[in-house]
């Protein structure tokens, strides 16, 4: 998916110069006096505005992505993503004659919309070709600058691209793992009334013979959302799939705030069960380079309802495996499934702390990288991703770790096959998925796997382990079990979140506070019997000519009868080496503490131990 770079005449304070410049597969001329707007990874633009006038016309090129299969679906993915998700168009774009120029097909589409109180116009050019699609945005409330853009759109050259990334080799032909496949009504009257509607569908295969299988249907017409659930067994001979429900229901929904989101449980009924055979085949379909699996039946299913138009295959439905374009459905009381943005590698910061690589002893590097610790030995590469607002807690195991898969995991691989999700609920549960799949960054095939341990005290990390094969992953930590018990090696990974300290990198206050109560309570009669409180504030500041200042405040005891005490100190500090720190005075007496910097988004947290008793680390945040 694109996403629109900029607000509208969000200008730079440089001119572009009227050269020829290059932006991904694109070389261009930037008109004279326009400013850019944007100048990103993923999209560049352009702008010119006349005050005098009020009117403005701004150009944005996109970074290219791969084609959805033809000329006419990537333009239609285009307008949905960039148009009519963020400016107020109310018709169908008007189409002008498709065209092809070396080897590149060109569709271009224009509406009408309403901004700053006056009338706009989108227009946008889909050029398709070469397994790419390239995306072209230009906003204008004018028509003075229309010459401009379409010398500008005709003078440009584009960069002819190897065409798509092969398929993966498809020996295996299980189909556990989850599939999607959504529909819409695209009648004339619903495109030009903007009268919205979608039906997705998902089976999710498990290998011990189980399904389950939803229906969620969002209409504009409809005053709430349906959701079909069923679950059962399946069975598979030779080519044929036969589906067995045991349970089905319909459930209907409010809608929450008018949208498509759910809202309360208004009804609940049982459906009929349908016991299906299909013949089923895994294909890749090399223009959106994607596996897809596709189930044939003799006449239409209750479930599915109408056959594809895609006549590939006759009779045929056609689902895709979980990806950035394909989210994991959200269900009733689960956590929302963000839209997954194509992202780019997350590259090593330019940070202003002394070192940002770790060399272990035992061979494994890690490296500070934006969004993760990248951590690497030979050819097993492990992401210790940072924590995410989005993927908090959540009661239902499944559903969380399909959240954290579409927020973590999914943007980066395209082709994705083979996904299982396999959590373990225990005391201190598991969060395993794998699947196959491909890079989008560099195109190679890899395997995939997202662990997580859900440890009591909140602080487990979600590791995305990135292997050429699950071979390889499983020669390194072990093959996936039941237990929860015994993961040690692969939950190890966390601690190389780990790096060095410097004495220019403590200058600064690091804080540390803590809190805590037990309510106790009568065993004879269950009233109430106090409660003991414990609160804790510690915190060091380092001065740039190495002297500190340390101070501990500490409330204890029965509630309306707690006890205050304080420390403090003042010295020198020095590193004897880059994992310890001397203090010349703590609590009357010098000390050596172990040190090191673990990171998180944006920031760094310092982890101190004395190393006298070695009895467990102590976080201190940075206090800006």
């Amino acid at each position: 998916m694109k996403t629109v770079a900029s607000a509208l005449l969000v200008i730079l304070s440089f001119t572009a110069l009227a050269q020829k410049q290059t932006f991904d597969l694109i070389t261009y001329t930037v008109p004279k006096g326009w400013k850019q707007t944007a100048n990103s990874a993923d999209v560049v633009g352009y702008a010119i505005t006349n005050d005098a006038k009020g009117t403005y016309c701004q150009v944005a090129l996109y970074k290219s992505m791969g084609t959805m299969g033809n000329a006419q679906l990537d333009f239609d993915t285009d307008w949905k993503d960039l148009i009519t998700s963020t400016y107020a168009v109310t018709t169908a774009p008007q189409m002008t004659p498709a065209t092809t120029q070396a080897g590149w097909n060109k569709i271009t589409g224009t509406a009408p919309f309403a901004y700053n109180g006056g009338q706009s116009q989108a227009e946008l050019i889909t050029l398709s070709g070469f397994g790419k699609r390239v995306s072209i945005l230009i906003l204008s409330n004018t028509k003075d600058y229309k010459t401009i853009t379409d010398n500008f759109i005709a003078t440009l050259e584009l960069k002819k691209t190897e065409e798509a990334v092969q398929p993966v080799a498809e020996t295996n032909t299980s189909i556990a793992g989850t599939w999607t496949m959504s529909t819409s009504d695209q009648s004339s009257y619903r495109v030009n009334n903007g009268i919205s509607n979608a039906i997705t569908r998902q089976y999710t295969f498990s290998d011990k013979g189980t399904y389950t299988f939803y229906t969620k249907s969002f209409d504009q017409l409809m005053n709430a959302i349906l959701l079909s659930r069923e679950n059962g067994t399946y069975q598979i001979s030779g080519n044929h799939l036969t589906i067995m429900p045991e349970k089905s229901v319909l459930e209907a929904y409010s809608k929450k705030d008018g949208s498509d989101k759910w809202g309360t449980l208004l009804s609940t009924q049982n459906k009929q069960l349908e016991k299906v055979t299909y013949q089923y085949t895994k294909h890749y379909f090399s223009g959106i380079q994607e596996w897809n699996l596709v189930l044939q039946a003799s006449t239409p299913t209750l479930r599915e309802g109408p056959f594809s138009n895609n006549t590939t295959f006759t009779n045929a439905y056609y689902y895709s495996p979980l990806s950035a374009n394909h989210p994991v459905m959200e269900l009733p009381g689960s956590q929302p499934a963000p839209e997954t943005k194509k992202p780019s590698a997350s590259a090593p910061v330019k940070s202003t702390y002394s070192f940002t690589t770790t060399n272990f002893d035992d061979g494994w590097t890690g490296t500070e990288q934006a969004d993760w610790v990248m951590v690497t030995k030979g050819k097993v590469k492990v992401l210790v991703h940072y924590p995410n607002e989005q993927v908090g807690y959540n009661s239902d195991l499944l559903a969380g770790l399909q959240n954290a898969w579409n927020v973590l995991v999914a943007g980066k691989y395209t082709s994705v096959h083979n996904l299982e999700f396999k959590p373990i609920s225990s005391w201190q549960s598991i969060e395993f998925a794998e699947a196959d799949a491909v890079e989008r960054a560099g195109g190679q095939s890899v395997h995939v796997v997202l662990f997580k341990v859900n440890y009591y005290n909140g602080s487990g990390k979600y590791l995305e382990i990135i292997t050429p094969d699950k071979k390889t992953y499983e020669q390194e930590f072990g093959p996936y079990q039941q237990s929860s018990s015994g993961w040690e090696k692969v939950e190890g990974m966390v601690n190389y979140n780990k790096f060095a300290v410097a004495a220019t990198d403590l200058v600064g206050t690091w804080t540390s506070d803590f809190s805590g109560m037990i309510q106790y309570v009568n065993a004879n009669t269950g009233a109430d019997a106090g409660a003991n409180a414990h609160a804790s504030n510690e915190f060091f500041e380092f001065r740039k000519d190495n002297t500190y200042h340390w101070e501990l405040g500490m409330a204890s005891g029965m509630v309306g009868n707690m006890k205050f005490q304080s420390a403090k100190s003042d010295g020198k500090h020095t590193l004897p080496n880059n994992w310890q720190i001397q203090f010349s005075d703590l609590e009357g007496k010098p000390k050596t503490y172990n040190a090191f910097f673990s990171c998180i988004k944006g920031a760094r947290l310092l982890w101190l131990e004395d190393s006298a008793y070695a009895n467990g680390y102590k976080a201190y945040g940075k206090k800006e």
